[in-house]
Parts: structure tokens; C-alpha cells; sequence
């Protein structure tokens, strides 16, 4: 299963046009996928004093992470399109990446 995760806020963006072609080609080639957008879910990348105390036991408390671990589970190829902002990612993917891994 291919794991498509879009990272940008703005849906007339430039990373949008690249998502579109990508899922377009998957599409074409009859491919399964998922998509994970990070904003449209609504996720929030802030790990609170409570998140960090579960995390350390392997626990979450924000119901997208659940959701979202099951999706990467099942993940042999993942595809992440974002903006590189003040030479880094955004952060909402920076929080993305810590609460799940």
C-alpha cells in the first residue's frame, strides 16, 4: 500500500499540483493508496505535557495518531510532497513525524 502524506496548508499551491500528478500516476497504474493531509485532518503537530508523558509509554491521546499509525502500518511506500520553508519542513510535518515515530 502506497501512503501519500500532503503537508500544505494552501490547496492552490504549487505541492498541490505535484500531488495531484502523483496520485494521477498511481491512479493510472491501478495502485492502492491512502492519503494522510495533515491539514485538512485538522492535525495539530503541538506535543503537550500530557502527550509526552504518554508517548513515553508507547500511548497517545490524539485520536488522528492512532489513526494514523494504522495507516503507516500497513505503508511499504510512502510519498510525502511539502513545502520547504526557512530551509526545513513545516512544522505541522515536524509534528507529524515525532507523535508518530
Amino acid at each position: 500500500m502506497t501512503t501519500l502524506i500532503f503537508a500544505h496548508p494552501w490547496h492552490g499551491s504549487f505541492n498541490k499540483a505535484i500531488f495531484d500528478i502523483v496520485r494521477e500516476c498511481i491512479d493510472q497504474k491501478g495502485r492502492d493508496y491512502q492519503v494522510i493531509d495533515l491539514n485538512k485532518d485538522g492535525f495539530n503537530p503541538i506535543m503537550t505535557e500530557l502527550e509526552l508523558g504518554l508517548f513515553a509509554e508507547g500511548k497517545y491521546s490524539d485520536s488522528l495518531v492512532g489513526k494514523y499509525q494504522e495507516m503507516l502500518r500497513i505503508t511499504d511506500e510512502l510519498i510525502i510532497i511539502f513545502p520547504i520553508w526557512w530551509f526545513s519542513m513545516p512544522a505541522i510535518l515536524k509534528g507529524f513525524l515525532i507523535k508518530l515515530c
